[in-house]
C-alpha cells in the first residue's frame, strides 16, 4: 500500500478538488501532480446504523466554492471490508457542478502489485493490470496465488455510469467512480440542495479466489445495500411465453388455477392485457377488466404481479412529444429498428405521468408485484444512444446530466410507489436499466430484478445447460434471492431441469401449462413446496456452485442450513462438497421419491460425501437440518 496518495477527487467545473495527497511526478507525461488543498477539516461523527455497523463521517469544507462534504465509511463486526460513499450541501449562492469524479482511490492490492492477477466481471474475465472498466463492470476482483489472499472492489453506480480505472503504476493505482466519456457524470446541486454519490465496496479475504465462504461474504456485503424483499424464493409465473401478447380472461383463468396447483407464489400478466388509448385495458381480451384475475391470482393464494411499459409511448403512442428523449440531433429517439415507438425521458414529466398510471394500476388491481419494462436511458442491445439531449426537461438540464437523473427518476418513481404501497415489489427489467449483465446498481432498484430473457422455448436455439452455466456467471456474487435469471419454459420437456435450473437464482418460468402431464405436475409440485417449505425460514442466501467430472450443479442455503441442492449429468456417483454450512447434522433427501440418501455433519460435508446415486439428467435433493 502507497501512503500519500489522495483516497478521492473530483471537479466542481474546471476547479479539481481532491483530499491530501503528496506531489508527484506522473508517469504518463512526467510532469509533477500537485493540486492546491481546497478542503479544510471541521469536525467527525460515529454512530451506530443496521446490521450493528459503525458510520464514521469526516466532515469538510471548501470556502472557495462555498460547498460542504462528508467522507463516510460504514464497517460490519462481521464482514472484512467497508463502504464509502461522498455527500455534498451547497451553502452558497450559485449552482455546483461536480464532474469527473472518483469516490474511492486505492493504492493498494494483495501482496505486491506484480504478484496479483486482475479480473472483472465479478471476477470471471481476467485482464491485464492497466484496464478500465465501464458499464457492465461493477465488480473487480485482484488476487494474489502467492499470498493466496485478494480483495473484491465494488461500484454501485446505475448502468454506464459505473466505472474503474486500474493503473498500479499511477498514484491513483484503482479507482472506483463514475465513467467520464460516452455516459459522462454531471451533477448540477443548486443553493441548499444536497447529493450522495454511489457507494464503493471494499472486501479483503484469505484463501482460494473462488472459495464459496469469500464468495458468500461479499454477498453478504451486497445484499446489506439493497432494499428488503417480501419473497425470495418462490416460483413466479410469467404469461409471456409462448403466448406473447395473445392471451385472454379465459386463459389467464385456467393459467392461475395451473399454476396454484403447481405451488407457484407469483402470477404476472405480462404484454398483451392493454391497447394504446391511454393503457385501456383490452375489452374484447378482458370483457369484465383485470380484476377477475387479480381476483383468481390471490384468491388462490399467489401474488398478483402486472407488466408495463415505461420506457417509451407504447400505450399512448405519439402523445406527450415533450417528454420523448431527444438524440444529439435534437430529434426524437426511436425505440429500436422498424418500430413506431419512440423513447421517453425518464427525467422529464413523463416521470410524474408514469408514477400515477403505477399508482392508479396498484390501487385497482392489488398488484403485488410490477415488472417495469423497455429502454430509455440506453439499450441493452447497444441500440439507442445514451441519456437526452432535450434542454426543457423539468428533471434533467441538458445532456451531460440527463443520464445521472434518468436513473435518478426512476429511483424517485420507485419512492413514489413504495410510499403508498410498501409491500409491493418493484422490478426494473434488464431492458429498462440498459445494461445485459446485472448488477449491484440494479438491484438496488429493484426487489427482484428481471435479468434476462433467457427461454427453452427452442431449445435448438438454447438449453438449460447454457442457461444455467450464465445464471452462474450473474450470481456469482450478487444474492442470488434477487436474480430472476430467465423465462425458462415449462411445457412437459424436461419440466425438472427447467425448473431446477432458474432456482439457481429465483425462479422465473413460462410456458404452456396445459401441456404438462399430471405426472410432470406431480414433479412440479414436489419442488415447489420444498422451496416453499426452506423460504418460510428465511431466503436462501448462501451459495455452493458443484462442479466434477461430467455434471455441475449448486447448493443454496439459507442461514439456519436448510436448502436445495441440484445435480445435473450424468454419473454414477459423485461427490458432494458444501463448506460454509451452520454447525450441526444434516439430512439429504431427494425431493421426488423422497428417499433419503445420507445423514452426516457439517463438517462431513464441508470435507466432502461420496453419494452412490446415479444420475441420468437431474437429482433434487432437500438439504434439510436435523
Amino acid at each position: 500500500m502507497r501512503s500519500g496518495v489522495a483516497e478521492f477527487n473530483f471537479s466542481v467545473g474546471q476547479e479539481v478538488i481532491t483530499s491530501f495527497n503528496k506531489p508527484e511526478i506522473h508517469v504518463l507525461d512526467g510532469n509533477l501532480v500537485d493540486h492546491d488543498q481546497l478542503l479544510t477539516f471541521q469536525k467527525y461523527e460515529i454512530f451506530q446504523s443496521k446490521y450493528d455497523s459503525e458510520i464514521l463521517k469526516i466532515h469538510l469544507q471548501c470556502a472557495k466554492l462555498q460547498f460542504d462534504m462528508k467522507v463516510c465509511y460504514q464497517v460490519y463486526p462481521d464482514i472484512a471490508g467497508c463502504v464509502k460513499w461522498l455527500e455534498f450541501s451547497n451553502y452558497g449562492r450559485k449552482d455546483l457542478r461536480l464532474n469527473r469524479m472518483f469516490f474511492e482511490v486505492l493504492n493498494t492490492c494483495p501482496g505486491e502489485f506484480a504478484d496479483s492477477d486482475f479480473f472483472k466481471k465479478q471476477g470471471i474475465d481476467r485482464v491485464t493490470p492497466f484496464h478500465n472498466a465501464s458499464g457492465d463492470d461493477d465488480i473487480i476482483q485482484l488476487h494474489n496465488d502467492k499470498l493466496n489472499e485478494g480483495m473484491l472492489l465494488g461500484n454501485t453506480a446505475p448502468g454506464p455510469l459505473r466505472y474503474f480505472m486500474l493503473y498500479p503504476c499511477w498514484g491513483a493505482g484503482i479507482s472506483i467512480g463514475y465513467n467520464m466519456s460516452g455516459a459522462d457524470f454531471n451533477k448540477y446541486i443548486s443553493p441548499g440542495e444536497s447529493f450522495s454519490t454511489d457507494k464503493a465496496l471494499s472486501y479483503v479475504y484469505a484463501g482460494d479466489k473462488d472459495c464459496p465462504k469469500t464468495l458468500n461474504g461479499f454477498r453478504e456485503m451486497v445484499r446489506r445495500q439493497l432494499p428488503l424483499c417480501p419473497d425470495n424464493g418462490s416460483v413466479m409465473y410469467c404469461t409471456w411465453l409462448p403466448f406473447l401478447k395473445n392471451i385472454n380472461e379465459e386463459l389467464l383463468l385456467d393459467l392461475a388455477e395451473r399454476a396454484a396447483a403447481l405451488g407457484f407464489g407469483w402470477f404476472v400478466v405480462d404484454d398483451g392485457w392493454f391497447t394504446d388509448n391511454n393503457w385501456e385495458v383490452d375489452a374484447d381480451k378482458f370483457p369484465n377488466g383485470l380484476e377477475p384475475i387479480s381476483e383468481k391470482v390471490r384468491s388462490l393464494g399467489m401474488k398478483f404481479g402486472l407488466w408495463l411499459n415505461i420506457g417509451n409511448d407504447y400505450g399512448k403512442i405519439g402523445s406527450r412529444p415533450e417528454d420523448n428523449a431527444l438524440d444529439f440531433n435534437g430529434e426524437p429517439k426511436p425505440f429500436g429498428f422498424g418500430r413506431k415507438l419512440t423513447s421517453r425521458c425518464m427525467a422529464s414529466n413523463h416521470r410524474d405521468v408514469m408514477s400515477a398510471k403505477l399508482l392508479e394500476l396498484a390501487e385497482k388491481y392489488d398488484v403485488d408485484y410490477y415488472k417495469l419494462d423497455f429502454s430509455n436511458t440506453c439499450s441493452p442491445y447497444g441500440m439507442m444512444a445514451y441519456g437526452c439531449h432535450s434542454t426543457e426537461h423539468a428533471h434533467h438540464r441538458n445532456y451531460s446530466d440527463s443520464i445521472l437523473e434518468q436513473y435518478g427518476s426512476m429511483m424517485q418513481l420507485r419512492n413514489e410507489v413504495k410510499d403508498k404501497f410498501p409491500d409491493l415489489v418493484i422490478d426494473f427489467s434488464f431492458e429498462t436499466f440498459g445494461t445485459e449483465f446485472p448488477s449491484i446498481g440494479a438491484l438496488q432498484f429493484s426487489e427482484l430484478h428481471h435479468s434476462s430473457n433467457m427461454n427453452t422455448l427452442k431449445p435448438e436455439i438454447l438449453r438449460a445447460d447454457r442457461i444455467r452455466r450464465t445464471i452462474y456467471e450473474y450470481s456469482r456474487v450478487l444474492p442470488d434471492e434477487r436474480i430472476l435469471g430467465s423465462l425458462i419454459c415449462l411445457q412437459n420437456e424436461n419440466d425438472l431441469e427447467h425448473l431446477l435450473t432458474p432456482c439457481a437464482g429465483t425462479p422465473l418460468v413460462a410456458g404452456d401449462l396445459r401441456k404438462i402431464t399430471p405426472e410432470n405436475a406431480d414433479v412440479i409440485g414436489k419442488l415447489s413446496a420444498c422451496l416453499n417449505e426452506i423460504i418460510e425460514y428465511g431466503p436462501m442466501v448462501d451459495k455452493v456452485l458443484l462442479k466434477g467430472n461430467g455434471f455441475d450443479g449448486y447448493a443454496r442455503f439459507n442461514k439456519l442450513g436448510n436448502g436445495l441442492v441440484a445435480v445435473f449429468g450424468k454419473t454414477d456417483g459423485f461427490t458432494l462438497n458444501i463448506p460454509g454450512l451452520p454447525e450441526g447434522k444434516y439430512e439429504l433427501v431427494n425431493i421426488i421419491s423422497e428417499e433419503s440418501l445420507a445423514a452426516c455433519s457439517a463438517d462431513e460435508l464441508s470435507n466432502g460425501i461420496e453419494l452412490k446415486s446415479s444420475i441420468n439428467g437431474v437429482l433434487p435433493l432437500a438439504l434439510k437440518k436435523l
